[in-house]
């Protein structure tokens, strides 16, 4: 009797063992995100500033915030950001639409700054457990012109971005950049 509780307690034990690193996987979320998704490719936008990178960063993270992304990546040391919206926020439906955005803050050789930025529409359908979910990139010329005018007018504590608009002190569209200038020449 002894010798069989021994022999069904070894494998019990492991079992039990495994029990944490299972429920890891259930869970679906990872602990760091996935950085392969920042590498800069032509579905990025880009767009130059005259601000250091620090304030272009703090300007996009905010101006992002404010859409009503919630966050889940914004690391200033290697200018990623990322972030996620649902028009069904809170609610549970079998077809739920969102965006999630892609950005990087990138140093110019001018000592300047740029953002590239990624938008995605999600489309998820199904239930939670066994849905599947559709991302289709945003090639909106004027969506991207509105985040990076939102990110060169945000009035950020500085007296430049608080004085009217002088078309000489706006930042001119990057060379790399496929969009027309932010504001009428």
């Amino acid at each position: 009797m002894v010798l069989m509780q021994k022999r069904f307690l070894a494998p019990s034990l492991w079992a039990l063992s495994l029990i944490p690193a299972l429920s890891g996987c259930a869970t679906g979320g990872a602990v760091q995100p996935d950085r392969s998704i920042f590498s800069l490719d032509g579905n990025y936008q880009r767009f130059g500033y005259a601000f250091p990178i620090e304030e272009t960063f703090d300007r996009t993270v905010q101006v992002f915030k404010e859409a009503g992304y919630r966050l889940d990546v914004a690391d200033r040391a290697t200018g990623q950001i990322s972030g996620e919206r649902s028009k069904a926020s809170g609610t549970i439906s079998a077809s739920n639409k969102g965006l999630k955005f892609y950005a990087m803050v990138l140093p110019t050789s001018a000592g300047q700054s740029e953002v590239a930025v990624k938008i995605v529409q999600i489309i998820k359908q199904g239930s939670i457990v066994g849905g599947a979910q559709t991302e289709i990139i945003v090639n909106d010329a004027q969506m991207y012109q509105y985040a990076f005018h939102r990110i060169a007018d945000l009035n950020f504590g500085n007296a430049a971005a608080s004085q009217p608009y002088n078309p000489s002190a706006r930042p001119a569209a990057s060379a790399g950049s496929n969009l027309p200038p932010p504001y009428p020449q």
